[in-house]
């Protein structure tokens, strides 16, 4: 593991300048497809507050999910909660698919299996499962700044909060992985 911890800061270098170019060649189609998504939580959100089934909006969660890794699926899910959180009877959920982000953890993974099979034979699945949940926080981070940009650039401008949906006076966005630890990375207030 001294090996992985090794390769894995100047691989993820080598890829995250690869995906930055990626993002910005094709940041129409990321933002267009991360509003969509969010559009339709907030639609969501204001039917089901329509129907007296959800409270005032207190938490807007963006997640990402432990089980992408091994279904390579990359997505982030988007919650939209009222006081009660992750207690809240009536979800209103929407997922983004991030793939434009996460789409070269795989090869990372590979590559960084090669470097390991030239100093440690015959490596076993749990093990190259290991370099996973040690590598994919990089990607997380990644999705994060580009799920931090886009919130302050959105809401700032007051385009969703409001309009229709019912929020409490402070709204708190935050990102993490779902059902466990989020960070608050944004807050806008009344």
């Amino acid at each position: 593991m001294s090996f992985v911890t090794q390769s894995i800061p100047k691989q993820f270098l080598k890829s995250s300048r690869e995906t930055e170019l990626y993002c910005e060649e094709h940041s129409g189609e990321m933002v267009h497809t991360f509003l969509r998504v969010l559009e339709e939580a907030v639609e969501q959100t204001r039917m089901l507050q329509k129907n007296r089934g959800k409270g005032k909006i207190q938490s807007v969660l963006f997640s990402h999910l432990y089980s992408s890794m091994f279904l390579r699926q990359y997505k982030i899910r988007i919650d939209m909660m009222d006081s009660q959180f992750y207690n809240d009877s009536v979800p209103s959920v929407s997922y983004w698919d991030a793939c434009g982000i996460y789409r070269l953890f795989e090869e990372d993974i590979g590559a960084i299996r090669e470097q390991l099979c030239q100093c440690v034979p015959r490596i076993r699945e749990y093990e190259v499962d290991y370099i996973r949940y040690a590598y994919m926080p990089y990607y997380h981070s990644m999705a994060k700044a580009f799920v931090q940009a886009m919130v302050e650039e959105v809401f700032a401008e007051g385009f969703y909060v409001g309009g229709g949906m019912e929020c409490e006076k402070e709204v708190r966005f935050l990102f993490g992985e779902y059902m466990g630890q989020a960070e608050i990375f944004y807050s806008l207030k009344e």
